[in-house]
């Protein structure tokens, strides 16, 4: 199933969003970036649910039978992967649970009951991962992780198969890293391409296990999640992506959460998007860490998601 990308974008046809690559010429955004650089940004927050989650759902439920899907679906989110899950499941007439921390956005929560899923609030993600497994155990439902499985990572692998396609001649990606979903999915497909792309990943510095896996070479657990970017806010990387990433991915840096929102506010202000902080990750790696390195270069970045309230939009930005 994971080298067969063609097929997944065949499965996909006229259930997701082609999303647009929009390059960033503008006279204004120039001058924020790195000198004698070229930008382009696949705008998937324009996708099916607002992220590139709706891809690998829609891959992971089509190839169910019958008696997963009778049984149901239930997976754990800090909410894009929820809200594109309720609405797989909607498509396919499929019932799902969605587990989330209660610090989750309500706009998220109230997306995925909207969607007709129902909504298990925890603590925090710990105790969502274990509630998980509780509700795996004793329902039997079908579990779609968020990030760890081949679905997934083909639906991010697909993603780049359009990148690729749309910025034939880029030299470097970068990829923001929530649990490594997404930027095993690029690597898969770069691989499959025999791309001469190199890919950079960016993480937030208060959800850094990716970062940590590669230093310590196996995947880890972290401690503690803290990082306005919670849609990148997985406690851990998992053995699967991991091993398909770092195949490829030799380079991942750290962003603050001062500089996540310095690029939300960069894509408000010069190109009209209110969008989360995971969807300015991609950004704020170029403006920061990655900016010398990118510097006359081309390069592409992403726009991951935009789900996000008003209210917790302005919060984030009131304390900058």
């Amino acid at each position: 199933m994971l080298n067969n990308i063609n097929a997944a974008r065949d499965i996909l046809k006229g259930k997701i969003v082609h999303t647009p690559v929009l390059h960033l010429n503008e006279d204004e955004i120039i001058a924020k970036l790195p000198e004698h650089v070229s930008v382009s940004i696949k705008l998937e927050l324009f996708q099916q649910t607002g992220s590139f989650k709706a891809r690998g759902v829609a891959i992971g439920i089509k190839s169910l039978g019958d008696t997963e899907k009778k049984a149901g679906l239930v997976t754990v989110t800090g909410g894009n992967h929820g809200i594109a899950t309720a609405w797989g499941a909607k498509e396919y007439g499929v019932s799902a649970k969605i587990i989330m921390p209660k610090t989750a956005d309500p706009y998220r929560i109230n997306k995925c009951r909207s969607l007709g899923a129902e909504v298990i609030l925890t603590e925090n993600v710990d105790e969502a991962f274990k509630k998980l497994g509780q509700v795996e155990n004793e329902e039997g439902r079908y579990v779609l992780h968020p990030f760890n499985s081949e679905n997934m990572i083909l639906g991010s692998a697909t993603c780049c198969a359009e990148i690729v396609e749309q910025m034939p001649d880029i030299d470097v990606l970068i990829i923001p890293i929530g649990g490594g979903g997404l930027i095993a999915g690029m690597a898969h497909n770069l691989d499959q391409v025999n791309s001469n792309i190199e890919l950079l990943g960016v993480e937030p510095s208060g959800a850094d296990s990716f970062y940590k896996s590669l230093k310590e070479d196996t995947a880890v657990k972290i401690e503690k999640v803290e990082t306005i970017a919670d849609s990148l806010g997985s406690p851990m990387a998992m053995d699967f992506s991991f091993d398909i990433a770092r195949k490829r991915v030799k380079r991942v840096e750290k962003v603050t959460d001062d500089e996540i929102r310095k690029a939300m506010l960069i894509m408000r202000d010069y190109l009209g998007l209110i969008v989360e902080p995971a969807c300015a990750t991609s950004l704020a790696g170029l403006l920061g860490p990655f900016r010398k390195h990118c510097q006359g270069k081309k390069v592409g970045i992403i726009a991951c998601g935009s789900n996000i309230s008003f209210e917790r939009y302005n919060d984030i930005l009131s304390k900058f």
